[in-house]
């Protein structure tokens, strides 16, 4: 990993754990200590906000170079570097990967302990210490990490639940890895032009790779996800595309996203390009009309939009 990478993600608070692995506290966690706020996904699928991690695997390596993602790419720190390649060398124990994110988790929750005069209940702090949900969805591409399926069998060993978010453009890997509790295929563009423009693929067929996850979506047993990152005057447009996509992958849920004007995007995009909750709103309704599925909840501080094909949402329960 270049240094000037290393630099860049230590600033913006990443904690980088062995080779390429990484850690962030997520706001949500915070909130949820301090105020009682709670991200979407407790709202949505029941996912304690304080007992959530999120980490990287391959925090450096994606095959796309999204103009919205706020990861640092190598145009925004003008250095260059490998994207693509993963090579066991590269990476640590899947158990010494999850040991240190958990410790990083531990240090990170050093300020908000009762105990040291923190406005913090002291029973979500000792919950906060033991968490029970990993969102491996922090930065880079998931799928390019060799031992994918052995990090999501050592999450559930732990008694966790996993998120995976993927861009799609794996769709082998998705087919035959181990299956995490909730799987997210990103769509971020309505056609292949879009997508081009928008999301600066590094694998040749990017696109095409996309539309084969979606096949492979619908074949899944766990739960799965199609998020849609929408950013204004870029892709949300031609919701009818959009819903052909989803349904050729007939996820549980879709999720409509606003783009949001953080981290690295700020150098490619301007605070115009994200959409407004209403505007996120009015795309949504559109996409339930032209899909069947039903608005099943919303989070307005996220601009954030849930469909689900089943009116009644099972919650996750988490022991």
């Amino acid at each position: 990993m270049p240094e000037e990478l290393k630099t860049k993600l230590e600033k913006q608070g990443y904690h980088l754990l062995g080779k390429r692995g990484a850690y962030k506290a997520c706001q949500w966690q915070k909130k949820s200590l301090l105020q009682g706020d709670v991200c979407y996904k407790e709202k949505f699928y029941g996912i304690a906000s304080h007992r959530c991690v999120q980490m990287a695997p391959v925090v450096d390596k994606c095959t796309q170079s999204c103009q919205f993602c706020w990861r640092v790419t190598p145009n925004d720190v003008g250095v260059s570097w490998n994207q693509v390649d993963v090579s066991m060398e590269d990476i640590d124990p899947v158990e010494e990967l999850m040991d240190a994110v958990l410790m990083a988790n531990l240090r990170s929750l050093g300020g908000y302990n009762p105990n040291a005069g923190a406005n913090v209940p002291m029973t979500k702090y000792l919950e906060a210490r033991e968490p029970k949900h990993v969102a491996i969805s922090l930065a880079g591409e998931p799928t390019l990490h060799p031992l994918i399926s052995d990090l999501i069998d050592e999450i559930h060993s732990r008694n966790m639940t996993s998120f995976l978010v993927t861009n799609g453009t794996r769709p082998d890997v998705i087919q035959e890895m181990s299956e995490p509790t909730q799987l997210y295929v990103t769509l971020a563009a309505p056609n292949e032009d879009i997508y081009r423009r928008l999301c600066r693929p590094g694998v040749v067929s990017g696109w095409n790779n996309i539309l084969e996850s979606q096949d492979v979506l619908q074949t899944l047993s766990c739960r799965t996800v199609n998020r849609l990152t929408m950013v204004a005057d870029e892709n949300m447009n031609d919701p009818r595309a959009y819903s052909d996509l989803v349904l050729r992958g007939e996820p549980d849920f879709v999720e409509i996203k606003g783009y949001m004007f953080l981290g690295s995007s700020r150098g490619r995009l301007g605070s115009a390009n994200a959409p407004s909750h209403r505007e996120i709103r009015a795309f949504s309704k559109k996409l339930a009309d032209l899909t069947g599925y039903y608005i099943a909840g919303e989070q307005t501080e996220s601009r954030v939009v849930l469909l689900s094909q089943n009116k009644h949402i099972k919650k996750l329960q988490v022991s």
